[in-house]
């Protein structure tokens, strides 16, 4: 899932699932009323605790209708004004800290003269009632965040998908948006909830976001985000690796929108589903750029430690190339460990901690087996001890297989559960949680060890 979604249902009860899919921002809502169609759409105390004891941020937007199909009088004269009221009402019941954000949704594509000025009143008076208390965002076209950062009556700007609706490419190519809602109506993988997935532009220390300890704000380039648009005609295919050679994954039609995270001679390494992680790869030339560029910039310094580095690899998407083909990474990886570089079907979780703590000047165990970590008495044991970054080692059992299983301490997943960094889980690395002593599947898994 994608690190910032928004969903109209309560999702409360589903926020420990959440952080271990990868989310870390819940974008949820105020309104007047539920409707009969979303019984559960306004925020309540209740669900705000449970996300937030999950590790989870939020993020809130007030919408009644905002607007939808066209009706304008929603923004008509002390609207602002009633609704401003109820989001500090909301607020304060949920305890929203000050300084934090309360967006307020345009969801339809006005773009008259009358139509904006009438916006314009509506968010003078939400201003107005505000007072100062929380930040003002705004969801809407390019037309709308334009028209109203002009006016000095919004500071954050969510562009919807849309890059229909008026001024909304260009506005995206402005790097002046907090939020984009890249992908839009996506079904939960558990839970029968629908929601959204949004990209949040890094040029901005923050987009309004409450709940969780913050981490401190660290502005980056503008460039550090990069958006295309599929150029041809006759849409344009996704490959396993840089170069025609490499077999389709998917295509995708002429507009699609895809996020860029490097490149690689004449292709961009690309994510389609905007959960961070590559997809495949794109022909360049076929690729027009809708905000920001490549290549992103280079990490100031390299890496110091094992963990450091796999949360550059982390970042990087790296997964196993589907069909004949192998990904040149999860090789390299390999190519740290006695016998040699090797194919992405090999398993991998032991090859990508060599690499690591390789990577960071210090001696690994030279072995694509996973107990290799624990058998050898790499380090030390502190298993009664663990600090994000030491290395658990597991044995891993099943029918067919007697092994292990390898990779970096993330923290607790409750009681009997482990979150660690590591490679081969689900074919990629990510983050994944496993039993201290349980079975996933036909698989039981059992802690051996945790070593620094």
């Amino acid at each position: 899932m994608q690190e910032i979604i928004d969903s109209p249902y309560n999702v409360g009860d589903y926020a420990a699932r959440l952080f271990q899919e990868g989310v870390r921002t819940v974008i949820r809502y105020y309104n007047i009323k539920n409707s009969s169609t979303f019984l559960s759409k306004c925020l309540t105390a209740a669900e705000y605790g449970k996300l937030v004891a999950a590790g989870l941020d939020l993020a809130v937007v007030f919408e009644q209708r905002g607007g939808a199909g066209g009706a304008i009088d929603d923004f008509g004269n002390g609207k602002g004004t009633r609704d401003a009221k109820r989001a500090l009402e909301l607020a304060g019941t949920v305890g929203q800290p000050k300084d934090s954000a309360i967006y307020f949704a345009v969801d339809h594509d006005f773009a008259r003269p009358a139509e904006l000025a009438q916006i314009e009143h509506y968010f003078q008076e939400v201003n107005a009632a505000l007072n100062g208390h929380f930040r003002v965002g705004v969801y809407g076209s390019g037309a709308v965040c334009s028209h109203l950062k002009a006016g000095g009556l919004a500071t954050l700007f969510w562009l919807p998908a849309s890059m229909g609706w008026t001024g909304s490419k260009a506005f995206l190519a402005s790097q002046q948006w907090t939020l984009f809602q890249k992908f839009q109506g996506l079904r939960g993988p558990f839970g029968n909830f629908d929601y959204d997935g949004n990209l949040a532009n890094p040029a901005f220390a923050d987009f309004g976001q409450f709940g969780a300890a913050p981490a401190a704000p660290v502005r980056r380039p503008e460039d550090a985000v990069a958006v295309f648009e599929v150029a041809a005609r006759s849409g344009l295919r996704v490959r396993g690796g840089a170069g025609a050679q490499f077999d389709v994954v998917q295509s995708l039609p002429l507009g699609a929108v895809v996020h860029g995270l490097g490149t690689e001679a004449d292709w961009v390494q690309v994510d389609v589903n905007g959960d961070g992680v590559a997809d495949g790869y794109m022909a360049r030339q076929f690729l027009k750029p809708l905000s920001g560029g490549l290549p992103l910039p280079a990490p100031s310094t390299a890496p110091t430690t094992p963990y450091a580095v796999a949360q550059a690899e982390l970042a990087l998407g790296v997964k196993e190339t589907p069909g004949r083909q192998d990904n040149p990474r999860i090789v390299l990886y390999h190519s740290t460990t006695k016998g040699g570089e090797a194919p992405d079907e090999t398993a991998w979780c032991s090859s990508f901690v060599n690499y690591c703590v390789e990577k960071a000047g210090m001696q690994g165990t030279d072995s694509k087996w996973a107990r290799s970590w624990h058998d050898s008495g790499w380090g030390h044991d502190v298993t009664s001890n663990p600090q994000p970054g030491d290395i658990v080692v597991w044995s891993r059992k099943s029918p067919s297989v007697d092994g292990g299983h390898v990779g970096f301490f993330v923290g607790q997943d409750g009681k009997d559960r482990i979150r660690v960094l590591g490679g081969n889980q689900g074919n990629r690395v990510c983050i994944t949680s496993y039993p201290v002593d349980g079975s996933v599947g036909q698989t039981k898994y059992k802690l051996l060890s945790i070593r620094r």
